[in-house]
């Protein structure tokens, strides 16, 4: 058994994954009072949601052989380097996660991970070469070359989605305007 945990920009959802196959999940959305300390909710609701989902299942946490995060925004060696909707900047959750859960942890980017999935389960899994674009709080893509994702070598991703549209329109969260 597997956890995968979603982080969005407005919300965190956990599942208990057998295989390729979703078990169960529990959802929270942030309310404003959690987004004020953003960092400390997100940690208290991935708990509260893994405790919710092993007792359920009577299971322990020895049962689960890694955790798996999709989180918005720059993703490097475990460690949100910015992800802007959510106000956080350089947050070591895969650290925190490993002090409480004696599991493997790996993260990568949300958009990644929903391009891995479509690539390897949905519309993109016949095509080698393809690109990725989801819309949700923020958007994200992923580029497919002969069948594998594309990497850069320093930060988890290209920002497809990200530019301005109209110069000196509403500021961002990144600190840009339009």
């Amino acid at each position: 058994m597997k956890i995968g945990i979603d982080l969005g920009g407005s919300h965190v959802g956990v599942g208990l994954v057998e295989e390729d196959k979703l078990i169960d999940t529990v959802d929270k959305i942030f309310t404003e009072e959690e987004k004020k300390d953003i960092e400390v909710s997100i940690l208290n609701n991935i708990d509260m949601a893994i405790n919710k989902l092993l007792t359920a299942h009577n299971m322990k946490i020895e049962d689960i052989e890694r955790i798996g995060i999709a989180s918005p925004g720059t993703i490097s060696n475990g460690v949100i380097v910015k992800a802007g909707n959510l106000g956080i900047y350089n947050f070591d959750l895969v650290s925190k996660m490993k002090e409480k859960y004696p599991v493997p942890v790996h993260m990568r980017n949300d958009g990644k991970c929903a391009a891995l999935a479509e690539k390897k389960f949905g519309a993109m899994k016949d095509y080698d070469d393809c690109v990725f674009v989801n819309i949700g709080t923020g958007i994200g893509g992923a580029v497919f070359l002969e069948g594998s994702l594309l990497e850069p070598k320093k930060y988890s991703g290209f920002e497809l989605g990200h530019m301005i549209i109209e110069k000196d329109g509403i500021p961002c969260t990144c600190g840009k305007k339009g």
